[in-house]
């Protein structure tokens, strides 16, 4: 039994700031563990393959150690820079019992593996811009040095498969093409200039894997049918995710109309660059999603992904869930960083979940930016806490609908309503110096907010909050309110919220 895991995938995947050659590290992650890419060789002793990990059998240990050498030889050539470990482990006991101690032992090689500490040039070698190893050839285009891995992204063999991957995603979009360059995503010029980095992980796999494998253990399974139960959730994971990001790219296409993408909210709509959607792919495989978007629509995109699967239930794992990262950030904002930042709020999601014990979907969200490497809960209390309160909700858990008080659907659907006493509703909406000055009171503490709006509702009858919230406008000692008034402007629904 042989396992197979890619190590430091996002910052292989994101190293460099130029979307085209995110998008080639993304493509050779993705052929790395694929059975069409650098397993093709070995496509019938393939158990799992994909999300950055495989898991192989073969009759001997000479023959996996043997395939240990031909594909790091291969993933060497052909994606250097892109880090592996390789454990081997003797198929005894049966099949369920080895595959959960391969485990240990994959996870024991990532914590001894030895730096590596290679010279890789003299001081009179080139560096390169992008990964500032030593350079190996000349970019043409920019006259710039490159070192092999990004001569490599930069190919044109490697582009073109990276494009074609995504190809068939498009197969109902006539004339539509995923951008590739970051002003493409559907900027508005003079207006807004986000774009969004989402991250999306599902919830508990590893435990659900190992309740799996105790129970193959447990029930004595042959090897035979904990080989099939194996490939059966392991591929129903893989074309999960992929019906899941199919789902994304036909909300786009039928919010689409004459070349303007329209939701909810026409002062949001925007116009389309020519041809190109306003989202982008970057990581799909096993368990995790990670794609770009223009910042209005990426709220509604990573809820509507959660929403899917959170429908799934996947064969011998049982139900599916996943948490929700997003980082919405200024254009040309660095890729690696906005990246870091939305896996560190999906993160943060899940460990609230866990502390609810939760066993739903989360969302969080980020709008700006943020001190490398800083906890989420810690810029959190230095941006949003003040006099003991805590003026923001986040994370929010997905809920079942617009009427389920405290979720993100009651937040995007009632608290920012185009109806009754939303902030987008007919009251509120024409008010807008008064939703700005409620911001400024919420610092205050509730009873600035009860004072301010009970002389507000001597004018104007309209002026309530929306249901779920008392005149105060907090729940103890938080309130959501900051959270809707900051996306006032940012945030827009596509519609589907029940």
């Amino acid at each position: 039994m042989t396992g197979i895991d890619l190590l430091g995938i996002q910052k292989y995947v994101f190293t460099s700031n130029r979307l085209r050659d995110v998008i080639s590290a993304s493509w050779l992650v993705q052929w790395a563990t694929s059975c069409d890419g650098a397993l093709q060789n070995w496509r019938n002793q393939v158990l799992h393959a994909g999300g950055g990990s495989a898991i192989l059998s073969f009759d001997s240990m000479d023959e996996a150690r043997h395939f240990a050498g031909l594909y790091s030889r291969k993933m060497l050539e052909t994606a250097p820079g892109l880090d592996l470990v390789v454990a081997h482990y003797p198929t005894q006991n049966g099949l369920a019992e080895s595959l959960r101690n391969l485990q240990v032992v994959l996870a024991r090689k990532k914590l001894e593996r030895r730096p590596d500490a290679d010279t890789l040039g003299l001081a009179v070698t080139a560096s390169c811009g992008v990964t500032g190893l030593p350079a190996t050839a000349i970019d043409r285009p920019d006259a710039t040095p490159v070192s092999r891995q990004v001569k490599i992204w930069r190919r044109e063999d490697t582009r073109r498969e990276a494009e074609g991957r995504w190809e068939k995603d498009l197969e109902s979009a006539s004339g539509w093409q995923f951008p590739v360059e970051i002003d493409e995503l559907g900027r508005t010029r003079g207006d807004t200039s986000l774009f969004a980095v989402v991250h999306i992980d599902a919830n508990d796999v590893g435990e659900k894997i190992r309740n799996w494998l105790s129970c193959c253990v447990d029930e004595r399974l042959e090897m035979t049918a904990v080989r099939d139960q194996y490939r059966e959730w392991s591929q129903w994971i893989d074309a999960e995710f992929r019906r899941v990001w199919r789902s994304l790219v036909e909300r786009i296409l039928a919010s689409i109309h004459d070349g303007c993408l329209q939701g909810c909210i026409p002062r949001l709509n925007f116009e389309l660059r020519a041809s190109k959607l306003p989202l982008r792919p970057v990581l799909l495989g096993g368990d995790d999603l990670t794609f770009l978007c223009d910042g209005r629509i990426a709220l509604d995109l990573a809820a509507t992904a959660l929403r899917e699967i959170a429908n799934g239930d996947c064969p011998h794992l049982g139900k599916m869930s996943a948490c929700a990262g997003v980082a919405i950030v200024r254009s040309h904002y660095p890729f690696a960083r906005a990246y870091e930042l939305a896996e560190r709020l999906c993160q943060h999601a899940k460990s609230v979940r866990r502390q609810q014990q939760d066993r739903g979907c989360w969302l969080d969200w980020h709008i700006g930016v943020a001190r490398p490497t800083e906890p989420v809960q810690e810029f959190r209390d230095r941006l949003y806490r003040t006099n003991g309160l805590q003026l923001t909700c986040r994370p929010y858990r997905l809920g079942s609908g617009v009427r389920d008080g405290g979720t993100w659907f009651w937040l995007s659907g009632t608290l920012l309503g185009t109806s009754g006493s939303g902030l987008r509703g007919p009251g509120w909406g024409q008010r807008r110096n008064k939703v700005k000055a409620l911001a400024s009171l919420l610092r205050q503490g509730p009873s600035a907010v009860r004072t301010a709006l009970h002389a507000w509702q001597t004018v104007d009858r309209q002026l309530a909050l929306p249901t779920g919230l008392d005149a105060s406008g907090f729940n103890g000692d938080r309130t959501p309110l900051l959270d809707a008034i900051e996306l006032i402007d940012v945030h827009l629904s596509l519609g589907g919220e029940s």
